[in-house]
């Protein structure tokens, strides 16, 4: 059941066959030990950190060539608003620096923005660089079109990577007045208003949100 039940979930995601044949590690982390062999227990994590320098391409990073950031994550901060995340597929970036926006490759009206703050992650903390560069995983700050799938390209040789496909929301919600007989004895923030403002702010870092007026404010 198992073996069928994830042939149906490979089909149902469009993956092909090819996808099936990968080799896989029996390991765990918490007592430090790794094996192609599921009946080992013991030993170290050294046969996955081969199997990863065996199988796992290299990327060809290329500092040197123009730049191109895709980026496939939003946060938002209320002091320096919509921030974009991305890894920097070739070329550098650096704080102040002029970059071509594009909405993908049939992108006909990019525009030029000027790159406020470059911060780059150091464990769980985010730390400000003064310049990244292909391969680095990076935040992007001052640019207000920035978006899941935007390119920050060279401005001198602007070229887009092929833009991201975000699925619609498969989830419908109605938020409207309380009228239990409880209604108002327990919250903070219950008015429209403020789920309004609350559902926007979460529009400026959640790609998946739609959110629609109803007819009745």
């Amino acid at each position: 059941w198992v073996v069928n039940h994830t042939f149906d979930l490979f089909d149902k995601l469009g993956a092909t066959e090819e996808q099936l044949d990968f080799p896989v590690v029996y390991a765990s982390a918490l007592n430090g030990y790794a094996s192609l062999d599921s009946s080992v227990r013991e030993g170290t994590l050294e046969p996955l950190f081969e199997a990863i320098l065996q199988h796992v391409p290299v990327r060809a990073d290329d500092p040197d060539g123009p730049l191109q950031l895709q980026i496939c994550s939003l946060d938002y901060s209320s002091y320096v608003g919509r921030i974009g995340i991305g890894r920097v597929a070739r070329g550098r970036i650096r704080p102040g620096q002029q970059v071509t926006v594009m909405k993908g490759p049939d992108d006909a009206t990019p525009k030029t923005a000027k790159v406020g703050q470059v911060l780059v992650f150091k464990g769980l903390e985010r730390t400000i660089a003064e310049e990244a560069q292909a391969g680095d995983i990076v935040l992007v700050n001052g640019i207000e079109d920035v978006g899941i799938g935007v390119t920050l390209a060279d401005v001198a040789q602007p070229e887009a990577l092929p833009l991201l496909k975000v699925d619609e929301p498969t989830l419908t919600m109605n938020f409207q007045v309380n009228t239990s007989p409880l209604a108002g004895r327990e919250g903070k923030f219950v008015t429209s208003r403020q789920l309004r403002e609350r559902l926007t702010r979460e529009l400026m870092s959640n790609v998946a949100l739609r959110v629609v007026d109803t007819a009745d404010a």
